[in-house]
């Protein structure tokens, strides 16, 4: 897609969003892109998964996931776009750096029909449950005059927003990824699959390593390369060893939370799971190949549907557009 025909996708999108959105409890979320912009600094490319590689990819679909959904992803093989990155708004960031999640992103086509993107991360929650509670998250931490950020201001905004702390923690207790593919991925938000007789079923998207779990210690992330993730994949590929990731649903019961991305379902890590598919990364591709994809995870083939009640999920499209927007600039 040329940089002419991208803008316009993007302004379409943003045209489409709710008219007149005052404020971030609203909807808007040009106040959160900006001030994740301010963070990351001048000249970066992105703010928030600033630091990446993009991927040439193929998703091959099981056949249990058909009785699930009958979204024509699930029917047959398809081309893959897939972009790994390491979190924040830092491009020089340390692949082995702790406290920032690693994220996964990609876009299924089956030869033009039923385009599907995903974006997740390394953690089976979301940092914050509503939009006002991202700006304010976000907020609290902008710097002081001593370029530090108010610690007052901090634990202020903490205590009287505990669940903005679950992902961070979560994050804490989990080794340091020494693989792009040796870590799982969660969609955090709540999904209803439709098959092709009607039945629907709630569930959450998870992407399990093929190849196990890659997990290091500290000291052996310091003992690593700054750029070690890119090289585990190059390696993977050269040498024939599994470069992928399993796509599992994990299923919904009556009650379930579907508003709220910081909440995990009750028993979640230890419910059923059906497999959906296999998504193997091919070959490396170029950047500007991901840096023109908007990676947009409302983007749903027929037979999935994103959750109607999650303010979340609503502000991800028109906020993805408008730092796409940015960068193209």
């Amino acid at each position: 897609m040329t940089r002419v025909t991208l803008a316009a996708a993007c302004l379409a999108i943003l045209l489409a969003a709710p008219a007149q959105p005052a404020r971030a409890q609203d909807g808007d979320p040009a106040p959160i892109v900006e001030i994740m912009r301010a963070f990351a600094g001048p000249g970066t490319h992105r703010p928030s998964g600033a630091k990446g590689a993009c991927y040439a990819g193929r998703f091959e679909p099981a056949a249990t996931a058909p009785g699930l959904s009958k979204a024509v992803i699930f029917t047959r093989p398809s081309d893959a776009v897939i972009r790994f990155s390491v979190g924040g708004g830092n491009p020089a960031v340390a692949d082995g750096a702790r406290g920032v999640n690693r994220g996964l992103s990609f876009r299924i086509d089956p030869d033009g029909a039923g385009q599907t993107e995903f974006v997740m991360v390394n953690a089976p929650i979301n940092f914050a449950a509503t939009p006002a509670q991202m700006l304010g998250f976000l907020q609290a931490r902008r710097p002081a005059a001593n370029g530090q950020p108010d610690t007052e201001r901090v634990r202020a905004f903490s205590e009287a927003n505990p669940e903005t702390l679950l992902q961070g923690r979560y994050l804490a207790s989990q080794p340091i990824p020494g693989s792009w593919v040796g870590v799982s991925y969660w969609g955090v938000h709540a999904y209803t699959l439709t098959n092709a007789a009607g039945a629907r079923q709630v569930i959450k998207f998870r992407m399990e390593p093929l190849d196990g779990p890659v997990n290091l210690t500290d000291d052996e992330a310091r003992a690593r390369p700054r750029d070690f993730l890119a090289a585990d994949i190059a390696a993977r590929l050269a040498s024939g060893r599994p470069a992928g990731l399993r796509m599992v649903a994990i299923l919904g019961r009556a009650g379930d939370p579907t508003d709220n991305p910081t909440r995990m379902w009750e028993g979640e890590e230890a419910r059923p799971t059906v497999e959906l598919g296999r998504l193997m990364v091919r070959s490396v591709a170029d950047a500007k190949v991901c840096d023109e994809v908007i990676f947009a995870p409302t983007l749903l083939a027929d037979g999935i549907d994103g959750p109607e009640n999650d303010p979340m999920f609503a502000i991800r499209t028109p906020a993805y557009a408008i730092s796409i927007s940015k960068r193209m600039q």
